[in-house]
């Protein structure tokens, strides 16, 4: 800005209301008259672009109201000056009064629309600028330029509506390219029954970043999660019941060789047998009851364990149930651009 201020001060300087008139001198920082007001131009003159159409009179009014902006632009009455410019312009269009409300609109910070009216102010080329006056404008459009830049948004028919940093931009589908300040923009895009999705693009100075925008349907975006992989529940279940059900077989086994190990045993003490079995002649049978008491044990440690597991497997399959959640979306910018990224988590 302070670099536009210096800018403005040569030019306007150069370009005084009163050439023949010695302006007073002021201190270093007062502001610099702008660009004189264009005289009306004589009959023969009256076809040129900027006057077709534009009566002697109205160009009258219109240098009248030129005048006085520049009156009120010396006192540093900038948003005055900046109304009787445009009313000036509304009358005739011509490209001194644009090029003066471009200057006042960069003293007044409002780049956007200096941008668009210096455009204006240049889009007969040098006409009909002096030399010196005509350079300076180009050096104002060279400096607005790297506070200016250009976003352009494509949406499809998934979309009702774009907006651009909480404003209503334009209807879907189609493509828009709009000159905007430099720096971090937000383009939304909307339509019921959709998910939203919000787009960052990064607006660099002179350059045109670029977005597409395509909702989601919420019954495709929705997804059900839940708290545990459904799997993991019923496998607990599955195994603990595949542990009890070995538990029992293993019970079994042992109970049928327990009753083989009583029947043996009524054979071989049916005169009595020494209390343990220590004799080496029952070693056999004292291995035989040794191993069916030690399947037994096995066995039941196995149906509780079973159980348990079982159990706690049908409780987390009870407790996990789903709940409706909306994909996360990320979007990243970048210089030119944005780059979005829909996921889900299961």
């Amino acid at each position: 800005m302070k670099r536009l201020a210096l800018v403005l001060c040569a030019a306007t300087a150069t370009a005084s209301a009163a050439p023949k008139k010695k302006p007073k001198a002021g201190p270093k920082d007062a502001p610099a008259e702008p660009a004189p007001p264009p005289a009306p131009p004589p009959a023969p003159a009256a076809d040129t672009p900027w006057s077709k159409g534009v009566a002697p009179d109205v160009q009258t009014k219109a240098n009248a109201l030129y005048d006085e902006g520049n009156q009120l632009f010396a006192q540093q009455a900038h948003q005055p000056a900046l109304e009787k410019y445009k009313q000036a312009i509304a009358l005739w269009d011509h490209p001194l009064i644009r090029f003066n409300l471009a200057v006042t609109e960069i003293r007044l910070d409002r780049i956007l629309e200096a941008a668009d009216d210096l455009d204006a102010a240049l889009r007969f080329g040098d006409k009909p600028f002096k030399p010196e006056l005509y350079q300076q404008a180009l050096d104002y459009q060279t400096l607005i330029k790297g506070r200016v830049g250009y976003v352009e948004a494509t949406c499809d028919k998934t979309a009702s509506h774009l907006l651009l940093d909480g404003k209503p931009w334009f209807d879907c589908p189609g493509t828009k390219k709009l000159r905007i300040a430099a720096g971090e923009h937000a383009i939304v895009g909307e339509r019921q029954g959709y998910l939203t999705t919000s787009q960052k693009v990064v607006v660099a100075g002179g350059d045109t970043a670029t977005a597409k925008i395509a909702l989601i349907p919420l019954e495709s975006a929705v997804k059900l999660e839940y708290p545990h992989r459904r799997w993991v529940p019923w496998t607990m279940a599955g195994i603990g019941l595949a542990v009890g059900v070995g538990g029992v077989g293993t019970w079994l086994l042992g109970k049928n060789q327990m009753d083989q190990f009583q029947a043996d045993y009524a054979i071989q003490c049916a005169n009595g047998c020494e209390p343990g079995l220590t004799d080496p002649a029952h070693r056999a049978l004292k291995d035989e009851q040794d191993t069916a008491q030690l399947k037994g044990k096995i066995g039941i440690g196995m149906m509780a364990a079973g159980g348990v597991v079982m159990v706690t497997g049908v409780v987390m399959a009870i407790l996990n149930r789903p709940h409706r959640v909306l994909p996360n979306v990320e979007v990243a910018p970048t210089a030119g651009g944005a780059h979005a990224s829909v996921g889900w988590n299961f």
